[in-house]
């Protein structure tokens, strides 16, 4: 009886001392979007090693123009120095390209226009390659622009306005969300040194 009694609470202090340490990572979630770089449907987690910043936007917004030409590049060179993806999903299937306006003035700039393209496979292509001319023309890498035509991803259905920056830790869960234009410098605070 005493050796069944101590096998016993041996057993309730294991099981107790393992359930709060040394669990699993947990795996970042991955959603299925059209990568513009690769030119196909393909399942991303969005995170780099220390996590990512996530902006929904899109092609023909002014405001967004307005990140990508006085934001993104800190942004980018930031996150490279700090094994954080930063990734950019424009969450809207219609076309055309807007222009920013001076660094201190988002407002400024205008809209692109072009048509609704849909979420169909040639109008995916087709907002692809506006993609493609506005990573040109902005200087942004491809390899970020991913397109989420159905609002699949929590990045789409959370976004009141757009651009809509989204920080995530290294396991793809959003820790904190700015909607609108954001400084970089305050995105960088917001997710902290790694």
């Amino acid at each position: 009886m005493h050796i069944r009694l101590r096998a016993s609470i041996f057993i309730s202090l294991s099981v107790l001392g393992l359930s709060g340490c040394g669990t699993a990572p947990q795996a970042a979630p991955k959603y299925k979007v059209w990568s513009v770089a690769a030119d196909k449907w393909q399942k991303t987690s969005f995170v780099d090693t220390n996590g990512a910043v996530v902006i929904a936007m899109a092609s023909w917004c002014k405001y967004c123009a307005w990140e990508a030409k006085w934001q993104e590049p800190q942004l980018f060179h930031w996150g490279q120095a700090h094994h954080i993806r930063i990734a950019l999903v424009d969450i809207s299937p219609r076309g055309g390209i807007g222009v920013a306006g001076p660094a201190n003035n988002a407002a400024a700039g205008h809209d692109g226009t072009g048509p609704f393209y849909g979420a169909s496979r040639s109008g995916i292509k087709a907002l692809d390659h506006t993609l493609q001319e506005y990573a040109a023309i902005y200087h942004l890498p491809l390899s970020a622009f991913t397109i989420d035509p159905t609002d699949a991803t929590p990045f789409a259905k959370k976004a009141e306005m757009i651009p809509a920056i989204f920080l995530l830790n290294q396991h793809g869960q959003i820790t904190r969300s700015f909607q609108g234009t954001t400084p970089a410098s305050t995105i960088e605070a917001a997710f902290g040194t790694p």
